[in-house]
């Protein structure tokens, strides 16, 4: 009798959870929210036969805003980042100012361009590439109603003063379920993403080539914001380091960095008012 009350149980569960669901971004002027983010990272840098490693952990509070909605369904979102704490090789550094950039983003929440704004990004963060890191910390929706099992894929390619990146996506709706008491979409998703930037760094002006490739896991609501997500990524990279003033006679040295990220993010209620 018990085993046939858990089936019909089961039965009902299944009945009313919805086959399909068409995700989307909640985007009216003025919405706020305020995001956690922590970052582990792992970074080798070789120069000149030397190599140096780091364990660089630090955390950010996260606030976006949406500004204006722009013709074609694109959509402009202001991002500050807040440090709160940074740690390399278990000791504290100073955290820095606070960064603000505005973002052009699709409806489907791909970012088409990023405008940099005013903060600083300490030497010790700077080979994760916080810019870079922006389109990767939400999920690319599928612009079409999909269920549990169905896959799409995205492309993107930015472009400003520093160089160019671009990422290639993969993504699945791996189940449909509650996250921190959200109706939401279970999202899992890798990528590729090929880099050929510059770098400022305190005494040097790096030119660094590479790519970065990565998975995500990220938990959006049916009510068109993301609760929750985490990510792991892999990043190789050739690098030339020159004099920041191009002193004349003084050679540029060649190397590698090496960057293994680990990303949470999850939702702030408390700020958000959900």
């Amino acid at each position: 009798m018990r085993r046939f009350l858990a089936s019909l149980s089961l039965l009902a569960v299944t009945a009313c959870a919805p086959h399909q669901v068409t995700l989307s971004y909640h985007t009216e002027d003025g919405d706020l929210l305020s995001y956690e983010l922590e970052l582990d990272a792992e970074i080798e840098r070789t120069l000149s036969g030397q190599t140096r490693h780091e364990i660089v952990k630090a955390a950010f509070r996260i606030q976006q805003e949406v500004l204006d909605a722009l013709p074609g369904g694109r959509t402009r979102i202001r991002i500050t980042l807040r440090p709160h704490s940074l740690r390399v090789n278990g000791t504290g550094r100073r955290v820095g100012r606070n960064q603000e950039f505005v973002v052009i983003t699709r409806a489907d929440g791909s970012v088409v361009a990023i405008e940099e704004g005013g903060g600083e990004t300490t030497e010790a963060l700077a080979p994760v590439g916080i810019e870079r890191l922006l389109p990767r910390l939400q999920p690319v929706l599928p612009g079409r109603a999909v269920g549990p099992g169905d896959t799409w894929s995205s492309e993107s390619a930015l472009e400003d003063v520093s160089g160019r990146f671009s990422l290639a996506l993969r993504s699945r709706l791996a189940a449909l379920g509650r996250s921190r008491g959200h109706a939401s979409a279970l999202l899992r998703t890798t990528y590729t993403s090929p880099v050929e930037r510059r770098e400022i760094f305190a005494n040097a002006v790096a030119d660094i080539e590479g790519r970065d490739v990565g998975t995500q896991e990220a938990w959006f609501a049916l009510d068109g914001f993301l609760v929750r997500a985490s990510g792991d990524s892999v990043g190789r990279y050739r690098v030339v380091f020159r004099p920041p003033g191009g002193e004349v006679g003084v050679a540029p040295v060649r190397g590698r960095i090496h960057v293994r990220l680990h990303t949470e993010m999850r939702l702030l209620p408390q700020v958000a008012g959900v």
